[in-house]
């Protein structure tokens, strides 16, 4: 197990983010972290950009926030939102896994898809990418998105916690959907296994 792993779950409002950094916080504690969860909202309504970073560390950590250029991981909600996080926030080398499908806000011009693909492959690191959204409605409710991306991450190493222990904490933040959001784990996990 690494000694200090830093993750960014990059989305916008409404996705799941905050809750995504619950589960993989508590999972974290679980398996013998000291972990520290902070967020940050670029608007304070459904649709803003939303960031929330999740320290874990073998010895305790002060800081909420992960340093620009030192996070280990970008999970990525949005694809546009996953581009800006890993550009400020990724070190060199890291991991991005990141859902496909944009949100398209209704106000401003959003980059064609392709063309935020191609900005994210020129940046160092490994990039992962499936369509959550899709897997999600497989899994019986476009709401566990979120719960793809979490078993996608764990898939490619952006999670160093061991999938026991991810499950449990979904088992427990989620109570009246249980064998739902473990199918959804369960798919983006396979997702990612077959690339």
């Amino acid at each position: 197990m690494k000694k200090n792993f830093d993750i960014l779950i990059a989305g916008v409002g409404g996705q799941g983010g905050v809750l995504t950094s619950r589960i993989i916080g508590d999972a974290a504690i679980e398996a013998g972290y000291h972990v520290t969860v902070g967020e940050t909202f670029g608007a304070s309504q459904r649709g803003g950009s939303v960031i929330t970073h999740v320290r874990l560390g073998r010895e305790r950590i002060y800081g909420p926030l992960i340093p620009e250029a030192s996070g280990d991981a970008v999970i990525g909600l949005e694809p546009l939102e996953s581009l800006k996080c890993a550009v400020k926030f990724l070190k060199p080398n890291g991991i991005i896994v990141t859902n496909e499908r944009p949100i398209l806000p209704p106000d401003k011009n959003y980059p064609e898809r392709d063309k935020i693909f191609e900005s994210a492959r020129k940046i160092p690191a490994q990039l992962f990418s499936l369509d959550s959204v899709k897997l999600a409605k497989e899994a019986g409710d476009i709401l566990s998105s979120n719960i793809v991306m979490i078993g996608a991450a764990y898939a490619v190493k952006a999670l160093p916690i061991e999938e026991e222990y991810l499950k449990n904490s979904i088992r427990s933040k989620l109570p009246k959907a249980v064998d739902l959001n473990l199918r959804a784990f369960e798919l983006g996990k396979k997702a990612m296994e077959k690339k």
